[in-house]
C-alpha cells in the first residue's frame, strides 16, 4: 500500500496584547514599538494609543507633512 502525505499549513494568529489581559483573544492587526518592547494591538487599542499620542504630543508629523 502506498502512503500519500497529507498537506499541512500552520497558521500563527496575533493576540492583542491589552486584550489578553483582559482574557480575551481579539486579533491583532498593528505592532507599537516603545523603546526595545513592542505590543500587538487590536484596532480598538491601536485608536486608542493613537488618540492618546495625539493629545500628548499634539499634530503628528503626518499630519504636518499632509496638511
Amino acid at each position: 500500500m502506498e502512503e500519500t502525505e497529507m498537506a499541512r499549513r500552520v497558521i500563527e494568529e496575533i493576540i492583542c496584547d491589552g486584550c489578553r489581559t483582559k482574557g480575551k483573544d481579539r486579533k491583532g492587526v498593528t505592532t507599537l514599538t516603545v523603546g526595545s518592547d513592542s505590543y500587538d494591538l487590536c484596532q480598538e487599542h491601536a485608536d486608542r494609543f493613537a488618540a492618546y499620542f495625539s493629545n500628548l504630543f499634539g499634530e503628528t508629523t503626518t499630519d504636518a507633512v499632509a496638511a
